[in-house]
């Protein structure tokens, strides 16, 4: 199986003035089975922003492609309509007991503000067979409205259990916007709830975004006997950060003893764009 990570896009004013046309090109050579997008599609939540997000995913040249919400996706109320309309609109998980929700903005209030869904978070699961396997997608929204930091909704943590616990999959990967091991200025907050959910469920990997640096570290608990990896990985394209540049991840043969990390910076030239690589080689 072979994945393609990015994250941190920001269309709009944080977005670069390279020319994505040559990006894409370089995007369609990785033959990836599944693209994964850790969120921080946009800059300020704008329909404008995320009707150019969902252009840009257009051009990618694979069936299966997963985006989650970022922090920077959820400053307007109406970004949950705006992700239906223009990113994906499928079945959300919805908490498993919505009067012990204690998440802000998980529910905007009926009757102060006319929208289509009152139902605000973006949780949902996809399914994809890949080489004769089943990977489970799970696809968190950790964001708060109109906050950097992150939380999860423990009512949806508990929702999100029971489903996993109606299906069999051969591999399950999770898609979270904030981390859930390494720390930032604008960390999720209980990242540890989350952590022992990936634990529980004996879940492969975790991608993330957010720092817009590179970090991939692996957790084993001694308790458990279980472990899994992170990946985080840097923005593809936003101009508001010095201490990386511009990248995406490739993951060959990916959880095999062939696999290939390849990390690939990005830097604008006065003739378009260098893609410089890097491995980190076999497991």
């Amino acid at each position: 199986m072979n994945l393609l990570h990015i994250s941190d896009i920001h269309f709009g004013p944080y977005h670069w003035n390279a020319d994505d046309a040559l990006l894409l090109t370089r995007l369609n050579q990785c033959n990836a089975d599944i693209i994964l997008n850790t969120g921080d599609l946009t800059s300020d939540s704008l329909p404008e922003e995320f009707e150019q997000m969902q252009s840009f995913l257009g051009q990618l040249h694979c069936p299966n492609i997963v985006s989650i919400m970022g922090n920077h996706d959820k400053y307007s109320k109406r970004s949950h309509e705006l992700f239906r309309k223009y990113i994906y609109d499928g079945d959300f998980i919805e908490p498993k007991d919505p009067l012990r929700v204690k998440k802000a903005k998980v529910f905007i209030d009926s009757s102060t503000i006319n929208l289509d869904i009152h139902f605000s978070e973006i949780n949902y699961l996809r399914c994809f067979e890949i080489n004769g396997e089943k990977v489970l997608m799970i696809c968190v929204d950790s964001t708060i409205f109109q906050n950097d930091y992150g939380l999860m909704e423990e009512q949806i943590i508990a929702a999100l259990s029971d489903e996993l616990g109606k299906g069999k999959y051969d591999r399950k990967l999770l898609l979270s916007h904030h981390s859930v091991l390494a720390t930032d200025n604008d960390p999720l907050i209980n990242s540890k709830r989350l952590t022992d959910f990936v634990l529980e469920h004996d879940i492969e990997a975790v991608f993330c975004g957010h720092t817009h640096e590179l970090d991939i570290v692996q957790l084993s608990d001694l308790i458990r006997g279980t472990k899994f990896r992170q990946f985080m990985c840097g923005s593809l394209s936003s101009q508001n950060i010095a201490r990386e540049v511009n990248m995406f991840c490739t993951y060959e043969n990916f959880g095999t003893a062939d696999e290939i990390i390849t990390i690939t910076r990005i830097y604008p030239t006065a003739t378009g764009l260098e893609f410089v690589d890097s491995h980190i080689g076999q497991r």
